[in-house]
């Protein structure tokens, strides 16, 4: 029976780039009946690569920066490596990951989520993750009964040898001192138990019981809730506005300026939103205050009549039957993503270090202006060593959360205020501020 063989660079190396595909979900394995006693200290001695960590608890940890937005992912990469390491899906559980260059998407070299491209980005460096991580255990327990490797094979989370077992769990700090494999063989497919397989979803029991955690689930100890007034054009700045009025609302706490609008600072989001309306803000709305929808769509039709780039031309360019020629013209309006859960973030900003909570689909990199790690390092002037990314479930992206803006408000009010700062828009918000799909206008 065939199998796909793959070579491994040094050790080195693979810590250094391995990373490249995976992180931003944890997959904990936990196996019945091998809990620590209570005088037993659990520690994690084998980290054989970036993804796969093992605790003397039997604990399995999978670290992958995909994020979860209703696509699944957080079940399909957690079966690419239950699939090659062994372990039972039953005891699988998710968690979000930090963020970082280490954890960059190979497709596009940012920690991103978008693209269809997570199963594809990680197929082979998870499944190869752990295959590695099995031989070294295997390894150590041959070497523990002082047998052939070859003699050995794994079930269910443990090395067997005839009658023999032993918990991942039991030798996990011997297989610490076990060489990486130069090369591991990979299941064929024919012996795949999970990939290809209809698997119930990791997340789902919690989304059900509402116990899944959203952004707009976020809750830090002395955290304000900011709602923010923002320009009803694109490019408006506020001239005026009566923080004394907003002030007087009972439950809010601060007025800051942002560089997108003006934010009301409160215990909780109704006494924000009412903050917000008694701003009475001014607004400069600058160049773009005079240009409308109708007027766009009056501009429109005759731009369309003007020559466009030829892509390809074939036919006459209209359908004729007999003696008529059939016309005909479709048009599509600005429309923003509209995602279920408005956009969210909670930050910290503190002068040592920095917390940030998001649901983002873009965590580092250098595109669209950098992740929630770029901005956070630009707005506090900290190293990146000192900022903890948090990523949540995403209710919906769509790739609206690839942009920053809901971060950046977060993070600049949180620093004016000195305390963590929940930033939540309304839908009206949300549909307002969007980054629209642009309308279109076309004759045939």
């Amino acid at each position: 029976m065939s199998a796909e063989t793959t070579s491994q660079p040094t050790r080195r190396e693979f810590l250094k780039t391995g990373a490249a595909i995976g992180a931003g979900l944890t997959l904990a394995v936990h196996l019945p009946g091998c809990a620590p006693g209570p005088d037993k200290v659990v520690t994690t001695p084998f980290l054989p690569n970036a993804w796969v960590r093992i605790s003397t608890d039997n604990s399995v940890t999978l670290v992958v920066d995909r994020s979860e937005m209703g696509q699944g992912v957080h079940t399909a990469l957690p079966m690419l490596l239950a699939e090659e390491l062994d372990v039972p899906w039953s005891m699988v559980r998710t968690e979000s990951a930090p963020a970082g260059a280490e954890y960059n998407n190979a497709i596009f070299p940012i920690q991103g989520t978008g693209g269809s491209t997570s199963v594809a980005a990680a197929w082979k460096p998870l499944r190869e993750a752990g295959a590695r991580a099995r031989a070294m255990l295997i390894a150590a327990a041959a070497q523990q009964w002082g047998v052939d490797p070859s003699e050995c094979t794994t079930e269910e989370g443990r090395v067997v040898n005839g009658r023999r077992r032993l918990r991942y769990g039991e030798i996990a700090e011997l297989a610490a001192t076990m060489p990486v494999p130069e090369t591991v063989t990979l299941k064929d497919a024919a012996n795949w138990k999970y990939i290809g397989t209809p698997m119930p979803r990791l997340d789902l029991e919690a989304k059900v019981r509402g116990a899944a955690g959203f952004g707009v689930d976020v809750q830090v100890p002395g955290m304000l809730i900011g709602a923010v007034a923002r320009a009803p054009v694109f490019g408006g700045k506020p001239k005026s506005w009566d923080e004394p009025a907003a002030l007087q609302v009972p439950g809010v706490r601060q007025v800051v300026q942002l560089s997108s609008g003006i934010a009301v600072l409160a215990d909780g989001y109704w006494a924000a939103h009412k903050g917000v309306a008694a701003l009475n803000v001014v607004w400069d709305n600058g160049t773009a205050g005079g240009y409308s929808t109708a007027a766009m769509r009056a501009q429109m039709p005759g731009l369309a009549s003007r020559p466009g780039i030829q892509a390809k031309k074939e036919g006459t360019g209209a359908l004729v039957r007999g003696d008529r020629t059939v016309e005909a013209v479709y048009e599509a309006p600005y429309l923003a993503h509209a995602c279920m859960e408005p956009m969210n973030a909670t930050a910290h900003v503190e002068a040592d270090r920095c917390t940030v909570w998001a649901p983002t689909q873009y965590q580092s990199g250098a595109a669209f202006g950098g992740g929630v790690l770029d901005y956070a390092m630009k707005i506090t002037g900290l190293d990146a060593s000192a900022i903890m990314v948090h990523t949540t479930y995403l209710g919906g992206g769509f790739g609206r959360r690839f942009m920053q803006d809901f971060v950046i408000e977060a993070l600049e009010a949180s620093k004016a205020a000195g305390v963590p700062v929940k930033v939540m828009w309304s839908r009206e918000d949300d549909i307002q501020h969007d980054f629209y799909r642009p309308p279109t206008y076309g004759t045939f």
